[in-house]
């Protein structure tokens, strides 16, 4: 700690430069929609989410407590911030160029100096356990004494807090150095470790693995060469908009001198090769490598330091990279180029959106049905988590999780991006489109349980409960358009029925319990069919669940 505080008292006065800066675009720039969805974690705090670990709704809910502003929100990320640059810098360990080593670092847009500096992200978290990580696994290959063991075990589960990305940390510490399973501490630490994600574990499994699921499962879309050409585009110019290739070149050319060096480079170099892998299964996002860029600054810096020639001329690089970044930055700030770059419609004045929203739903309850980002923004603008029932086929989220649009049952509601009654252009450029509902039903509650199916003659029969956890009665079939209907999609195959057809009952009470048998035709057994049953009403996605395999 006292290098550290040395660090601190040397480059005072870069830090509190870049605090400032960072300060001042926190609070000048408009939040970005992905902010005020992990905002809506905070409004009921737990120990997960369907999209992420909760370290970032803790975040999200300290910020929001000091100050429902932009500035608010983000004063943490701002605040560890500094404490990420001060920990590169203590890593590098090169007093002798304190001007030259601090402005390298800023030349990288990514991590939590500039994108993920000002932001309420969970990279910004895990940047920030991820360095703690790095400093106390450097004091555990010296000493593997008690402290360390267990400020290592804190450390590592608040990385898997932030994001599960450190799980890949993990994963290449581990092949760096694959001698730390012999040791006791090693495994002391694991065991620290899982018992301290414990509560985390208990709300996956209570809550049927959503991450997991979504994360493994529901994002893959299949190899796309257009992905892997974005992410090695996109990979390059995120390590300097300018010298992001040399710096890559650099990393891979680096010999470590010994395990903590050779573990940076198998972090910097293993995060690409893992998403390159990746990509072979769908999307991959550029900020996903976000952690690896601190172990790609130290080891590139390293090898600059060992190589004079290039050491000589790659300020050249570095300081139009920079002028670069801070061109992006004031783009970013408020309103400017909003109607010209489609980039700033995710920055937006919140308050703003959400008056014009107000104006034309004409005092209506309004009920979200499309994108998690709209109803993250409201409710933001508003101080209030607002009710959402997503069409099917939308993206699965939170906002599934929550389950809030009982609320409106009986009301009248101006459903958001439905029907087709209203269009408009919003002044952000974006276009909307929505609906009135007069008398809005809501089936939220009900459920399927038990399911079982077989197969027999190219017929699957399947069975399963359908209950009733609210504390309404519900009529199956209430009026023309909202009506509770189960949709099986087997493999390639789409089944619809309404439930009131198939069933004997024409309302299910509170906690009530109704065995289904359904049975569909023509099917042929393919290896690896997915069976996914989802309940809905008007298009509105009421219950969803998913069997990864078919078993004959």
């Amino acid at each position: 700690m006292r290098k550290i505080k040395k660090v601190l008292f040397e480059y005072r006065w870069f830090l509190s430069f870049w605090f400032l800066i960072n300060l001042l675009q926190a609070k000048f720039t408009n939040l970005h929609y992905d902010e005020a969805y992990y905002w809506l974690y905070s409004k009921v705090l737990s120990w997960g989410y369907f999209d992420h670990p909760p370290m970032i709704a803790a975040s999200s809910k300290i910020g929001d407590l000091l100050s429902h502003t932009t500035l608010g929100l983000r004063i943490i990320p701002v605040i560890i911030g500094v404490f990420v640059i001060s920990a590169i810098i203590f890593l590098i360990n090169d007093n002798k160029n304190k001007n030259h080593v601090f402005f390298y670092i800023i030349s990288f847009p990514l991590i939590t100096t500039h994108i993920a500096g000002f932001l309420s992200l969970p990279d910004a978290l895990l940047c920030f356990f991820f360095v703690l990580f790095l400093i106390f696994y450097q004091k555990y290959l010296r000493d593997d004494n008690v402290t360390v063991v267990l400020a290592l075990s804190i450390t590592i589960a608040c990385m898997i807090y932030s994001k599960y990305h450190a799980f890949i940390v993990l994963l290449f510490v581990l092949l760096a150095n694959f001698k730390l399973v012999f040791k006791k501490s090693f495994w002391l630490i694991f065991s620290m470790t899982i018992l301290l994600l414990t509560p985390h574990i208990i709300w996956q499994i209570k809550n049927d693995y959503p991450s997991f699921i979504y994360h493994l499962d529901t994002r893959a879309s299949g190899f796309s060469l257009n992905n892997l050409f974005e992410f090695i585009i996109g990979q390059i110019v995120l390590a300097g908009p300018i010298s992001g290739i040399v710096v890559i070149y650099l990393t891979i050319k680096y010999r470590a001198k010994d395990t903590f060096e050779k573990t940076l480079k198998y972090i910097a170099i293993g995060f690409y090769l893992f998403f390159i892998f990746y990509c072979l299964n769908g999307r991959v996002e550029a900020h996903w490598t976000s952690v690896s860029t601190v172990a790609l600054i130290i080891i590139s810096y390293k090898q600059i330091k060992n190589i004079s020639k290039i050491d000589k001329f790659f300020k050249y690089l570095i300081y139009p990279s920079i002028f670069l970044i801070f061109c992006a930055r004031i783009v970013l700030v408020e309103d400017n180029f909003s109607e010209k770059l489609s980039l700033k419609r995710n920055f937006m004045n919140m308050d703003n959106w959400s008056n014009e929203l107000d104006s034309i739903a004409k005092g209506t309850d309004i009920l979200f049905t499309n994108k998690y980002q709209n109803v993250s923004i409201y409710s933001y603008s508003k101080n209030k988590l607002y009710p959402s029932a997503l069409k099917t086929g939308t993206r699965f989220s939170q906002i599934d999780l929550f389950k809030l649009d009982s609320i409106y049952d009986g009301k009248k509601v101006f459903a958001l991006d439905f029907g087709n009654d209203i269009f408009w252009k919003s002044k952000n450029g974006s276009e909307h489109y929505g609906s009135f509902i007069n008398n809005y039903y809501s089936y939220t509650g009900i459920e399927i349980e038990n399911l079982s199916l077989s197969y027999s003659k190219s017929t699957v029969d399947l069975e399963f409960d359908l209950v009733n956890k609210s504390s309404k009665s519900r009529f199956l079939n209430y009026d023309e358009n909202q009506k509770l209907k189960l949709t099986c999609y087997l493999g390639s195959k789409k089944n619809e029925f309404y439930l009131f057809e198939i069933c004997d009952k024409k309302e299910i009470m509170s906690k009530e319990s109704i065995n289904i048998n359904v049975s569909l035709k023509d099917f042929s057994p393919v290896d690896n069919d997915r069976i996914n049953l989802e309940l809905s009403s008007n298009g509105l996605r009421v219950f969803n669940q998913k069997v990864s395999s078919f078993i004959y």
